[in-house]
């Protein structure tokens, strides 16, 4: 049995080196879709409760990137951006890659995974950067 929950977060972004305009900095209102699996159902007839779903992908990526400046580690803005949001640095969020569409859908893949109860498997996440531009990773493609 599957199990969906989507969610949004605004972020910032650029894509260092990129040769249009997503080289500059600017936001998006970003759709996460996630879905999990389990083989039976708990003694409630539930995969997972809707609530505690939510809850888990809050805090694995929500609360870390919603309102955030998403940057790859070597971006050379990312001290500058430290600097000016010094009130919140957690706000800065220094990715191992480019912060990209793709990029993205796989550390919410790694951050989610590892936050999920015994019995339950992701099966699929979805980012969805604007209303016709998303990433999907699924299990059989992890």
């Amino acid at each position: 049995m599957r199990l969906t929950t989507e969610s949004t977060f605004d972020a910032a972004h650029r894509i260092m080196g990129h040769p249009g305009k997503c080289a500059y900095l600017h936001g998006h209102t970003y759709h996460l879709e996630v879905t999990v699996a389990s083989e039976g159902l708990d003694r409630l007839g539930m995969v997972i409760d809707f609530d505690d779903l939510r809850a888990l992908v809050k805090k694995a990526v929500l609360d870390r990137w919603d309102h955030a400046t998403l940057v790859w580690r070597e971006d050379p803005l990312a001290p500058a951006i430290e600097g000016v949001q010094a009130d919140a640095p957690e706000k800065v969020v220094r990715l191992a890659g480019q912060p990209t569409a793709e990029i993205l859908t796989r550390e919410a893949w790694k951050a989610i995974s590892q936050s999920l109860p015994p019995g339950i498997v992701l099966e699929r996440v979805v980012i969805r950067e604007t209303p016709t531009c998303s990433s999907e990773l699924s299990r059989d493609s992890a």
